[in-house]
């Protein structure tokens, strides 16, 4: 055992940096083991271990302070470490180990090649710590240099990055450095309600959640703040903003995948609040807020929740969210004799205009719904003819899927006939039986010909796949909407409906304006026509076993077929040749 170190306690320090310039450095238990090996070799008594996984770049470690502290309670009297630099990089924790060794506090700090002194000369202790502190120094200004020039590369350099963007670690030379995830299809669909300006961010929130899109880090939703953050970010257009060597921000055009255009972002900021401001998360979700605009100066409509108190007292009334007691005469709440609560929900214009004072009012929530509920109810039909109208979908539909059959068939003939005539034009050519001009002339036109061909197949497989559930969707809505709006207690589920009833939704004079659909309209007409004509009737029974008389029955008969025009004028029911009129159907069912 070597004498100078006999009457010395130790405190083995060990460090390891979460950050990029010690990823090399060897490991917390690699750095104990070893050290332990350099102190039984030299006879080092070590009081306590310390470890610490925190970077040395600036002062506050917690660990290290704490063995400074037990230094000068006279715990230890020096300091064993792998190397000077896992003491200090800064020259705050530098100094400070420096002046500790010179006035003798700490008597030695051992390193796994050399031990420091307090008789050594300075200058070596100090040149080692100023290299420690230099390496920082540099590791920093290469560090920022690399996140500018992938910046002006048109790469966003943030370690976090937004939802639907991830960093490429693996990447090369040429690769792309931000790649699409799964999530960023979630955004765009997010992205696509917000801008319709149905959705507060609340219901942006309530979707995302519910499509699964989750926090990488924590596994968890996203909070509702945050989803302020993300609809502000600029990435999601292609853009992004980071500092130039002078620390002015500068907006570079991103590399990555874009989702919005330029004008969407802006129309996503106004919609968010005022030149873009955050707005306000809202406690309350209401049903209503979000499809309606004010039918006078053309604003949003906002809502408000109103919980009052009427004293018993004073009968003042007061609200009763943030006051336990009366405003007035200060009789508290507990102390009444059965106070009359009110609470209600009102419906009114954010009034934002600057060009012209909106003098419209406010509508309880009650009667606004009592006004849809109405709407609700006058188109509605009852199941029989439900029934009636699926199966006559059905058989139109049915008679052109066989037409669609027949049409595919003779299609494919030609489809043939004219890759076969471009193959037998392109052996003529080899032949050399026609000159150039002739055979790209030829190709050209039966190219244009085959592409119709796919183009119109595609199409009408589309329409005829498609169409009958679409009428189907708004017969269903026709007919129990009404009892839905009443019993749902989803209020996402009541504003898709009043969505799905009209357009053009405002509210003026305390009243709500809505705009049938036009395909609500036609189910309504049809509904209408059949009882003034026929009266009630069974679907799944003949005209005959109805007890219709024969002029009905004829009527009936030609209304399933669709041939009564005079009937059902007007509407996706065009009566001719035995058909539904395509155009109407795509007209009213299809948009």
């Amino acid at each position: 055992m070597t004498q100078k170190y006999t009457k010395l306690k130790y405190f083995l320090y060990i460090r390891r940096s979460q950050d990029a310039e010690d990823r090399q450095m060897a490991s917390l238990d690699d750095q104990a083991a070893e050290m332990r090996l350099v102190a039984e070799r030299l006879g080092i008594e070590i009081v306590d271990v310390i470890k610490e996984s925190m970077s040395a770049k600036k002062p506050g470690r917690p660990q290290f302070d704490s063995m400074i502290q037990r230094i000068h309670a006279g715990e230890a009297n020096g300091i064993l470490c792998w190397k000077l630099n896992r003491l200090a990089r800064n020259p705050v924790d530098g100094g400070q180990i420096s002046w500790l060794l010179q006035t003798g506090v700490i008597q030695s700090i051992q390193s796994y090649d050399r031990q420091y002194l307090p008789t050594d000369n300075v200058i070596i202790m100090a040149v080692e710590l100023g290299m420690a502190n230099q390496f920082v120094n540099d590791l920093s200004s290469d560090v920022k240099r690399g996140m500018r020039n992938k910046a002006k590369r048109g790469w966003m350099p943030q370690q976090s990055l937004p939802p639907g963007y991830v960093h490429n670690t693996g990447y090369k030379e040429g690769d792309v450095e931000i790649v699409s995830t799964s999530d960023l299809l979630i955004m765009k669909h997010l992205l696509g309600e917000f801008l319709e300006g149905n959705c507060s961010v609340t219901d942006i929130d309530r979707k995302a959640e519910a499509l699964g899109l989750r926090n990488p880090k924590t596994g968890k939703p996203y909070c509702n703040n945050t989803f302020v953050k993300i609809l502000s970010n600029p990435m999601y257009m292609g853009k992004f903003s980071w500092r130039n060597e002078d620390g002015d921000l500068v907006v570079h055009d991103g590399n990555h995948e874009a989702i919005i255009t330029a004008q969407q972002y802006q129309r996503i900021q106004l919609l968010m609040g005022k030149r873009g401001r955050p707005t306000r998360v809202n406690t309350y979700d209401f049903a209503f807020r979000g499809p309606f605009t004010c039918g006078e100066c053309g604003y949003d409509i906002t809502a408000e929740h109103k919980l009052q108190c009427i004293c018993t007292g004073c009968k003042h009334k007061f609200s009763c969210k943030t006051a336990t007691a009366c405003t007035k005469c200060e009789l508290e709440m507990e102390d009444m004799q059965k106070p009359t609560i009110v609470d209600k929900t009102y419906y009114r214009c954010t009034k934002k205009s600057k060009t012209q004072k909106c003098t419209q009012g406010a509508i309880e929530e009650a009667d606004l719904a009592k006004a849809i509920d109405d709407m609700l109810i006058d188109i509605q039909i009852d199941q029989d003819f439900y029934k009636w109208a699926k199966e006559a979908f059905a058989e139109v539909h049915q008679e052109e899927v066989g037409n669609q059959k027949e049409l595919h068939t003779h299609v494919s003939k030609r489809k043939a006939e004219l890759i076969e005539q471009a193959d037998n034009l392109t052996r003529m050519r080899a032949r050399n039986e026609i000159n150039a001009e002739r055979f790209m002339k030829t190709q050209t036109e039966i190219d244009t010909e085959l592409a119709a061909i796919d183009k119109e197949g595609l199409l009408l497989s589309d329409r005829v796949l498609h169409w009958v559930e679409i009428a189907d969707g708004y017969l269903t809505f026709a007919e129990n909407a009404s009892k839905v709006f009443n019993e749902t207690t989803d209020l996402q589920l009541k504003r898709e409906m009043v969505q799905t009833l009209g357009s053009n939704l405002t509210i003026k004079d305390k009243k709500a304006c809505i705009s049938l659909l036009k395909p609500l309209q036609e189910v309504k007409k049809v509904h209408s026509a059949t009882h003034a004509k026929l009266g009630r009737f069974e679907p799944k029974k003949t005209p005959v076993k109805q007890g219709l008389s024969g002029e009905k029955a004829l009527a009936f008969s030609r209304l399933c077929a669709g041939e009564d025009s005079n009937l059902c004028r007007n509407t996706p029911l065009d009566l001719q040749s035995n058909a539904f009129d395509r155009s109407a159907t795509d007209a009213f069912f299809m948009q």
